[in-house]
């Protein structure tokens, strides 16, 4: 049914990356030419442009010669459990994202949530994103939040499982409190692998009535869960013309153990709210354009609110490729509102550094600094959309993609190896998913829910 927990993750090295030029995303050290990266056990140890740097008994030297390398990214809000239904979303009647969601959310089993989610975290590792925080609006059972955290741990990447109700429960009905009260329970932190922690997916006051609302908030803040909520699609509902942040911070409900999600029509009063709570918000740039409007980068990096980047979904459908997401923000940004704040390394800086601040990991990850976990990248500048080469941040902004990456360290574990994906479960995900697909969608049109 599942691999054995963590089977077949490589083990963690020590690791010599040199002649790389480093765009730390540390801004005490900035970009470094010709540098030498030290990892020893899943620890960067040492940056350095000595020459003569020592390299540790045992450790693997790789030559970073036209080599960028560059801190793994962050995607602060990812819907792991619908990776399946990439295909089945069309602009055909019938067949947008909510729809498909209703009708095949309801069929989904163990093995679909666990091979949905370790399918899109292998896409996540080509892509160079090597912490996810896995936002869960369907859990179904206690059996199903487990089998994702097995997922996550099992694929070896960073980042926060957050508990939701399962997807279309009733407005007045609570999401299962109890079960979240015993979930961490059932993972203490030994068990973690020092990858993960927990958060609670909230519906909010939009989605469900105050009873609900305050105690689904209270519980979260009661067990010290950081809590995460959509504000999406309200300005197109009958009556609504504005996000409502500034009346949540009203009632106490932001914070900076809050996170909002998408946001796309907030009024200058939220956005003020935002910032003066130290309320995160996390940013979905490709499925916002196609679903709700132009996410607000420029008016929220002026604000100073906390920014991060996400993929949301591929079942949208989207592909997780940060580099042309942010040259789309870029572009689009420069049309919008031509804002000076909208620059390359600014951009680099939300999806790297600036997500893991979101998730509470700006001590763990987000920039090659000694002391930090070994979460890097290493870009093939030699590549010819990166050539000739200039600033190395507003290169790969500008002109780079996915599949310009050619390794990924992920708490010092190789997790892609000159292009490859080093885990034969993750290559399972992969090819296994379109059989795995059509397997769910059979069911659903035997339940008479998919024709």
């Amino acid at each position: 049914m599942f691999p054995e927990p963590g089977s077949d993750l490589p083990a963690r090295g020590d690791l010599v990356l040199s002649g790389v030029t480093a765009v730390t995303m540390d801004p005490r050290l900035g970009d470094l030419e010709h540098a030498t990266v030290t990892v020893t056990d899943g620890v960067i140890t040492s940056v350095t442009t000595d020459a003569d740097a020592a390299t540790p008994p045992g450790a693997t030297v790789i030559d970073g010669s036209g080599l960028i390398a560059l801190p793994g990214f962050v995607d602060t809000h990812w819907h792991l459990w619908n990776s399946l239904l990439r295909g089945s979303v069309s602009d055909a009647p019938g067949r947008d994202y909510f729809a498909v969601k209703r009708a095949l959310g309801p069929h989904h089993d163990l093995e679909d949530f666990y091979w949905a989610a370790r399918f899109a975290l292998a896409e996540a590792v080509t892509a160079g994103i090597t912490t996810v925080h896995n936002w869960d609006h369907n859990v179904r059972s206690p059996e199903d939040a487990d089998v994702n955290v097995k997922a996550q741990l099992d694929a070896g990447v960073r980042g926060r499982f957050s508990y939701g109700p399962r997807d279309s429960t009733p407005a007045d009905e609570p999401m299962d409190l109890d079960d979240l009260r015993r979930f961490s329970a059932r993972w203490p932190t030994e068990r973690l692998d020092g990858l993960l922690d927990f958060g609670v997916a909230l519906r909010g006051p939009y989605r469900t009535p105050n009873r609900v609302c305050r105690s689904e908030w209270g519980a979260a803040r009661e067990l010290g869960l950081p809590i995460t909520m959509h504000c999406d699609r309200c300005l197109r509902e009958e009556g609504c013309r504005s996000c409502g942040l500034a009346r949540l911070a009203d009632e106490d409900l932001l914070g900076p153990d809050v996170q909002i999600v998408h946001a796309v029509h907030a009024s200058p009063d939220d956005i003020a709210a935002l910032a003066a709570t130290g309320t995160r918000i996390s940013l979905s740039p490709i499925t916002e354009m196609r679903t709700m409007g132009f996410p607000l980068f420029s008016e929220l990096f002026k604000a100073g609110v906390p920014v991060s980047l996400s993929t949301d979904t591929l079942a949208m459908p989207t592909a997780p490729d940060v580099f042309t997401t942010l040259r789309a923000v870029e572009a689009v940004e420069a049309a919008r509102t031509g804002s000076p704040e909208v620059t390359p390394r600014r951009l680099l800086q939300m999806a790297t550094l600036d997500g893991a601040h979101d998730l509470g990991l700006g001590d763990v990850t987000g920039s090659i600094t000694p002391g930090k976990r070994a979460d890097l990248l290493l870009i093939d500048a030699r590549t010819p959309n990166l050539l000739p080469s200039g600033d190395p941040a507003e290169a790969l902004v500008r002109q780079g993609r996915a599949t310009d990456i050619v390794t990924v360290v992920l708490d010092g574990r190789v997790l892609l190896d000159r292009g490859r994906l080093t885990q034969p479960s993750a290559q399972a995900a992969i090819s296994g998913a379109e059989d795995r697909r059509d397997v769910l969608i059979a069911r659903a049109r035997a339940a008479g829910d998919w024709r």
